[in-house]
Formats: C-alpha cells, structure tokens, sequence
C-alpha cells in the first residue's frame, strides 16, 4: 500500500464516521462509493467489517435491554439469508458491475429518504418485511451497507428508543455472522487487513468529531446535508464506473 492511497483511505472513513457521529448511521454510504474510486469492493467490504463489529458491539452493550425480540428476529433472520448470496456475488461479480449497482443503490436511499413522509405509518406486513430484509442482507453482503430493513423498521416501530435498539441489534448479528461468512470464502486478505489497520483510528477520530459537531447543529440541517452527500456520492460512483466501461 503507497503512502497517498493510506492517507486518501484515512481521510475518507474519518469524514464518514463523523456522519455517523451526527446520524447514528449512514457510515458505508460516505466511505464505500469515495473508497471504491481507487479500491474494489472484494477489498473495501471486508476491510471496513471489523470497525463496524466492535462499534456495534458497544451499542449493543449500551442498549441490550431497550430491543424488542419479538420485532427484530424475522428481521434478522431474513438478513442473514441475504448475506450468503451477497458474499456469493462479492467474490464472483465484476467490479464495474457492482460499483454500478452500488451506485443505484445510494441514489435511491437518498431520494427515498428525501421524499419520505415521516407523518405515515407502514402497516406491519411480514411479505414486505422478508422481501426488504433479504436484500438488506444482499446489499450487506456485497457493499457492507445493511439499511434497506431501516426503511421499513422505521415506517413500523412504535417509538425511536425501540426503533434505535432494534437497529442495533440486527446491525450487529449481521456484522458477526458477516464475519464468519467471510472467513469460510477467504474473503480477508492481507490488504484488506491493512486497510482495517487504518480504518480503526479514523473511525474512532471521526465518531469523536461528529459527536462534537452534533452539540452545535440543528438536527433538520444535519439530516439534509447527510441526504444530499448520500446522493452525491452514489452519483460519482455510478458516473466513474460507467467511464471506466465505456
């Protein structure tokens, strides 16, 4: 690894640790499209897992006793379906392909949280419930970003400190079966090693500094912000990747 690529990937998981300072989520959709501009996703997914493992774990910890069981299980269980194909499709699909996909992805997260109408509530419904968790655990299983279920779980918890500790939780399950899903298919090499080595020190720096921010900024402005980076960097991504095909 050169010395510019290792600063570049510093830099860059600093900036999405401090969204996930402010937001409490969203770190992958900031540092997987601008990682994956010098980095394949057979690297950035697996480096990015073990930072996202031990952060977890401490909110788990932190809230164990908020999470409502009965809600998360189907949920969780549907994620781990999904990471098994999603690993599949890591290690065999073309790099071009899942930047594209990848892209996509961002994009319409970003306008759906853009246009969603926080007023409405979405009646429980087990199909929609299988059919957003079993992708959510492909998209984590791919690209490391496990929020399609959010979409969902939100439009359907009874109040933010269970929506919050039910994240948590399937967040969580997801990082550790992740974890042996990967070490089964060799998906951890010595690179992407390297690339945790650097990640933990960044996160842990940007965390901090999002926290920081968090005390000084209405929440509205924050949410917005967060919004329109999402969608810019899908959009990089997207755009990158079709000129590097063409």
């Amino acid at each position: 690894m050169t010395p510019s690529l290792a600063v570049y990937i510093f830099i860059i998981i600093s900036c999405a640790f401090v969204v996930k300072g402010l937001a409490g989520f969203g770190d992958p959709l900031i540092s997987n499209p601008m990682l994956a501009m010098r980095l394949d996703n057979k690297d950035i997914t697996p480096a990015l897992l073990p930072v996202s493992l031990i952060l977890n774990a401490f909110i788990v910890l932190k809230n164990r006793a908020a999470f409502s069981l009965r809600s998360v299980a189907p949920i969780a269980v549907w994620v781990l379906l999904g990471i098994i194909p999603g690993t599949m499709l890591l290690k065999l699909g073309a790099p071009w392909i899942l930047k594209v996909v990848l892209g996509l992805l961002i994009i319409g997260l970003g306008v759906e949280m853009l246009t969603r109408d926080r007023a409405k509530d979405m009646k429980a419904n087990p199909a929609v419930q299988a059919i957003m968790s079993f992708l959510s655990g492909v998209t984590a299983g791919l690209f490391g970003i496990n929020l399609l279920f959010l979409i969902y779980l939100e439009r359907t918890s009874k109040g933010r400190s269970e929506f919050r500790a039910n994240v948590c939780f399937v967040f969580f399950l997801e990082n550790l079966f992740r974890t042996f899903v990967y070490l089964y298919n060799g998906i951890f090499t010595a690179f992407t090693l390297q690339i945790t080595a650097i990640t933990v020190p960044a996160a842990f720096l940007g965390m901090w500094i999002g926290s920081q921010i968090d005390k000084r900024i209405d929440e509205t402005r924050i949410r917005k912000l967060i919004i329109y980076v999402f969608i810019l960097g899908g959009l990089s991504t997207l755009i990158k990747a079709l000129l590097l095909q063409a």
